[in-house]
């Protein structure tokens, strides 16, 4: 299958799993910033905007809490590529962000527990990282994150999870760009024993002036990145410690890198 028919199917699943019920047994959140200090469910009933340059959009302080965004946007796109706040953050475990929009901050999402999920969601136009999952057993899946970073900054990740245990899975993420002398990593993983499968990750042109990959991982112990789909790169994979397999490269400067081969690899 090509990569943009692959891609069209990819996107086709994440929206028809974000098409969901809407959350109405929930605590609705009005206005930001916004603070959570108990376990619960929660939810957005509109849109929320916000023009912060720097802070949190939405807090939460304790374990156990669900975010519903039901479909709408926390929008801080009016604070320009030059903000320093966050969208939603997190340094507790079991949380769980779904099926909304996360646009202009400097972080998109950034939760730092054990067992917290991203699903179903659209990072757009963060300036720095998309989504970032730092915790043990974390899991990034369903989402699509687009136009990561910008080329006033140095690095740019799209989709990072850095905890022991972690999986990203049926994401898909493009356009990732970042400054002159400083590397672009559209998929990262990090920590033993981290799984990639049945992921895009893709860009218009191979940048110059800077490093891309497409997918990296630099971390021994266990990693495996299967069934993947990575294109337009300066790496398509850079593996130094993992195994990949069933993997398809195009387009790439180089299209694997480091790691141990498995089979159903290919590139072009």
């Amino acid at each position: 299958m090509s990569i943009k028919r692959l891609l069209f199917a990819l996107l086709m699943s994440i929206l028809g799993t974000s098409i969901q019920a809407e959350t109405i047994n929930c605590t609705p959140i009005t206005a930001l910033p916004a603070t959570i200090t108990a376990q619960g469910i929660y939810c957005l009933t509109h849109k929320l905007g916000t023009n912060m340059t720097s802070g949190t959009a939405i807090t939460i302080n304790a374990n156990n809490v669900t975010i519903d965004l039901n479909g709408w946007k926390v929008d801080d796109g009016a604070a320009g590529s030059g903000t320093l706040a966050v969208g939603i953050l997190s340094n507790y475990d079991n949380v769980i962000i779904k099926n909304g929009i996360v646009r202009g901050f400097r972080i998109g999402i950034e939760l730092n527990g054990s067992g917290d999920v991203v699903q179903d969601i659209l990072s757009d136009t963060n300036q720095y990282i998309g989504i970032w999952l730092t915790g043990t057993g974390a899991l990034a899946e369903h989402n699509q994150v687009v136009n990561t970073g910008n080329t006033n900054n140095c690095n740019a990740f799209g989709i990072a999870t850095t905890g022991v245990g972690a999986t990203q899975s049926d994401n898909i993420v493009s356009g990732i760009v970042t400054g002159s002398g400083c590397f672009a990593e559209a998929i990262d993983v990090e920590g033993a024993n981290g799984i990639v499968r049945n992921s895009v990750a893709i860009n218009t042109a191979v940048p110059s002036g800077y490093t891309s990959y497409g997918i990296i991982n630099q971390t021994p112990g266990g990693t495996i990145i299967v069934n993947n789909n990575v294109s337009t790169f300066t790496y398509c994979i850079f593996n130094t410690q993992g195994i990949y397999t069933y993997n398809t490269a195009t387009n790439c400067t180089t299209d694997f890198s480091g790691g141990t081969s498995g089979l159903g690899n290919s590139g072009n």
